[in-house]
């Protein structure tokens, strides 16, 4: 029986889709009209009362499941349903590269936390990397890798590529000398690796993405040619008519599943950039600042210049994440994104701020232009006010919130998720402000720092080096005996003193002494100065 029938009583000749027959595979037979509701055709293609298809449709963009026998189950392989059944087998396979490249992450989930428990050492070791220094011609050469680093590094939909920062790039792009980039690279030779796993995982388009957008990017060319070429079809914008039109004739929708993976190795590949960007800043460190020698000036601007492409790459590729999660309709990695955006132009900012604070007090104008310093810092924390609102704003929007209870919840995920995270980068600006203000440092003076600040002043004997009573070291020249009193350049506390008595909140910096001591100084001939 079909349809309460008997086969003989079905007109095999009617074009009517209620009495035409389709025999499946397994052995079962339908009618046209009941497998094509079983099927959904009318999802797929316009069709008219006699069941007779008229144009494509852009199909459902929800996952669909292979179509099967309403009898046994067996699948549907009839030709009349095919864009159904390679729609649906397609949700399979992109369902497939999604569980790869989330087995890959995870994978990687103990290596990433490896990785952030070594970075502390790996400060340290980067201080003390033999220091390689080598001529150079210009200012220009850093213009010309910047050009160069810009042209190898900027695709639109990809992270920043692991050959700008293993060990050929430390040379080839950046411009350090081989024995130092061979150093580095050791030092840091797991974080890297790492990096470029996630890299690959960020990278990765399955088959029937790629698939897809070359039929977009073929038929579209197609569409805008024949629009340009039928008078009729004329019109002032035909993108967005031509995009509509191909959708129809593709009959698949974007494929979003694996972007979710795609996007968490983007995150992840900044997240690991911040450590290398904080062993690239210990070493930046180490360095010393108070050498006016011209290599030793270019070395520590070369580190200082890689250190910022690295913080600049994580702000380009958090913009490349943001824009890949808006197209995929994914609200919630697009707040992850714009956040770990805040964070990365904290760190570029921070980087600058500390740099500029250096060139000043070698300079002697830090109080000069600290003001200017700090005013700085309160406008970019503002900005960064500003963007938290705008980020916390367009993802409530984003949501669909049927009640109070679902905009609490949407609001305890971002405050979770993305808040807190954002909240810390604000409480740094301040940490920022104090630092400039009050003085210190982000990490300790190392040794060759205060070495080269004795052998530049050049005193043949001890005692001339103090501290205010908030630890400041300033110094005393000519015989090293206090004659006048002032205040503390970094914190505005009184030093000095008079008639060679010093003021008794000020004590000696043993620490500075001794290194003079070391490097010839001889003790003081003044009473005064003896116990230096």
């Amino acid at each position: 029986m079909i349809m309460q029938r008997t086969l003989a009583e079905i007109d095999l000749d009617s074009d009517d889709i209620s009495e035409r027959l389709i025999t499946l595979e397994c052995g079962h037979i339908f009618t046209v009209e009941t497998l094509d509701g079983h099927c959904h055709v009318g999802d797929y293609y316009e069709v008219d009362i006699l069941g007779r298809f008229l144009a494509p449709k852009a199909p459902p963009v929800n996952y669909q499941t292979p179509p099967t026998c309403p009898t046994c189950r067996g699948p549907i392989s009839a030709l009349r349903y095919g864009r159904v059944t390679k729609r649906a087998n397609l949700d399979i396979l992109e369902q497939n590269v999604a569980s790869n490249m989330s087995k890959l992450l995870e994978e990687l989930s103990p290596a990433i936390i490896t990785i952030s428990d070594q970075v502390q050492g790996w400060e340290e070791s980067a201080k003390k990397l033999k220091v390689e220094l080598q001529t150079f011609k210009d200012a220009a050469e850093f213009d010309e890798l910047d050009a160069k680093r810009s042209q190898r590094s900027d695709k639109p939909d990809e992270p920043l590529s692991v050959n700008m920062i293993d060990q050929n790039a430390m040379k080839s792009h950046h411009g350090f000398a081989l024995t130092e980039a061979r150093e580095w690279g050791a030092l840091v030779k797991e974080l890297v690796r790492t990096y470029g796993k996630l890299v690959v995982i960020a990278k990765t388009r399955s088959a029937h993405v790629r698939a897809y957008e070359a039929a977009l990017t073929t038929l579209y060319n197609l569409e805008l040619k024949e629009m340009a070429e039928d008078p009729a079809r004329a019109t002032d914008r035909p993108e967005p008519i031509a995009i509509e039109a191909v959708k129809k004739k593709i009959g698949q929708p974007p494929h979003k599943a694996d972007r979710r993976y795609q996007l968490e190795a983007f995150l992840l590949s900044v997240e690991v950039r911040f450590m290398l960007g904080q062993v690239a800043r210990a070493r930046v460190d180490s360095l010393t600042v108070t050498s006016d020698e011209p290599k030793a000036l270019h070395h520590r601007q070369l580190w200082s210049s890689f250190t910022d492409y690295v913080y600049e790459s994580c702000i380009s590729d958090c913009n490349k994440a943001i824009g890949i999660a808006d197209k995929s309709s994914a609200s919630r990695q697009t707040a992850r994104a714009a956040t770990l955006k805040l964070k990365a132009e904290f760190e570029s900012f921070r980087f600058f701020i500390i740099n500029r604070r250096f060139e000043l007090f070698k300079a002697g104008e830090l109080l000069v232009h600290q003001k200017n310093l700090l005013d700085d810092i309160k406008a970019q924390k503002t900005e960064a006010v500003q963007f938290l609102r705008k980020i916390e704003l367009s993802y409530l929007r984003s949501r669909p919130s049927k009640g109070l209870k679902d905009l609490m919840d949407e609001r305890a995920w971002f405050d979770d998720n993305c808040g807190k995270k954002s909240q810390r980068v604000l409480e740094a600006y301040d940490e920022l402000s104090d630092y400039i203000t009050k003085g210190g440092l982000y990490q300790p003076m190392t040794l060759q720092e205060r070495e080269e600040i004795v052998k530049a002043f050049g005193f043949s004997h001890r005692g001339h080096f103090y501290n205010c009573e908030n630890g400041h070291t300033f110094v005393i020249t000519e015989c090293g005996g206090a004659m006048e009193t002032a205040t503390c350049p970094e914190c505005r506390a009184p030093i000095g003193g008079s008639n060679h008595s010093l003021t008794s909140s000020n004590s000696r910096a043993t620490e500075f002494e001794d290194i003079a001591g070391r490097q010839g100084a001889q003790n003081s001939p003044w009473a005064w100065a003896r116990e230096a």
